[in-house]
């Protein structure tokens, strides 16, 4: 689990909850590996491509953020469903080898993984997929409103003519009610959308982009981050001790269509947002409420598991501060690993299971 460093750019989309920022990227994993991407869920919905870019969050303990990650049964079946089916490039396949550092960063002795990232146009930013062997796995299969779970945004080209081909890739779910895209109103605009879950239960979320410029490609741009938690008063008190200016959310959303489209029938949903810092990249939490959740157990080898990545100054100081507030760090030995020389890195827990990965890296001369 090495990383390299890559600049970062910004760009602007909108998902059916909200807008997102551009996120930086950490690269791959001969140099880079779990780079994790970041976006939001901001109340309401915009109309694709109206947000603006907000400004910079301060940095603090945290200065970036890397790439969304998947851990996935299969990287081959994986790339069938992003690359062949969704278009999207791929920028980096690595296969499985034997490294005593990765190992240790994610508890995972014994193991072997291997990587592959695909690129969504538009942004600096990468969907990684990691799968393991030699080791014992156990598939999360994570719904959309369980704690733990994460969800994917992209605009789309056409969306209902590339909705038949994602329907019918095996191992694909499509949640939002009645079972293809709808068109649903909400105070900021008129979207056309659908939710699915790949064969792990990752969700994508597909949004229709009206008036799409030309080309060929069917995934446009724009990749979003929401974070479903158990609660969302500990989950703002826990990122607020990582520095983040957690805002937490007033109150549960009773809109039924939108809740219905998400995959989450019957259930009211509250959302807690924060620009990460460091960054202009929006972060939001969910909580759904009046349906039936499972809180997600997954381990860094696990099939459905997700892990964010986070740039941070001092990764030493930063898990001991962690560690000492009662988090649990899943590196083995409770502290940071070197990857390479200048590359530093620890995974800890967050209070939904997600996995953070917590980077730190000397600048490049």
């Amino acid at each position: 689990m090495a990383r390299t460093a890559a600049n970062a750019t910004a760009t602007k989309g909108s998902s059916m909850f909200g807008s997102r920022a551009l996120v930086p990227s950490l690269g791959s994993r001969s140099a880079a590996l779990l780079p994790l991407a970041l976006a939001l869920l901001a109340a309401g919905a915009a109309p694709l491509g109206a947000q603006e870019a907000r400004a910079p969050a301060p940095a603090g303990d945290v200065i970036g953020v890397g790439n969304f990650v998947h851990i996935v049964a299969n990287v081959d079946e994986s790339l069938k469903f992003y690359h062949d089916v969704l278009g999207l490039e791929i920028t980096v396949q690595q296969g499985f080898a034997p490294n005593p550092a990765i190992e240790k960063l994610g508890h995972t002795e014994g193991g072997q993984s291997r990587i592959a990232v695909v690129k969504v146009p538009g942004i600096a930013l990468g969907i990684e997929l990691i799968e393991y062997k030699d080791i014992v796995r156990e598939p999360q299969r994570p719904r959309f409103f369980d704690p733990g779970a994460a969800n994917f945004a992209m605009r789309i080209r056409n969306l209902d003519a590339l909705f038949p081909k994602v329907a019918a890739f095996p191992g694909v779910k499509v949640i939002t009610g009645g079972g293809k895209p709808i068109t649903l109103t909400t105070p900021n605009g008129t979207l056309h959308a659908v939710f699915v879950q790949d064969a792990d239960g990752f969700v994508v979320e597909m949004l229709d982009a009206p008036n799409p410029p030309a080309g060929s490609g069917p995934v446009l741009a724009g990749a979003a981050f929401e974070a479903t938690v158990a609660s969302s008063e500990e989950s703002v008190k826990f990122y607020k001790l990582l520095g983040f200016d957690m805002k937490l959310g007033e109150k549960f959303n009773d809109n039924q269509e939108m809740s219905s489209t998400a995959g989450a029938p019957g259930a009211s949903f509250k959302q807690s947002t924060a620009t990460i810092p460091g960054t202009s990249v929006p972060f939001t939490l969910i909580e759904f409420k009046n349906i039936e959740r499972k809180k997600l157990s997954g381990r860094t080898q696990d099939p459905g598991t997700t892990v964010l990545q986070l740039v941070v100054k001092d990764v030493a100081a930063l898990t001991a501060k962690l560690k000492a507030a009662g988090v649990s760090v899943v590196t083995t030995g409770g502290g940071p690993v070197e990857i390479v020389k200048g590359l530093d890195i620890a995974i800890v827990r967050d209070p939904n299971n997600m996995l953070l990965e917590l980077v730190q890296r000397e600048p490049r001369g």
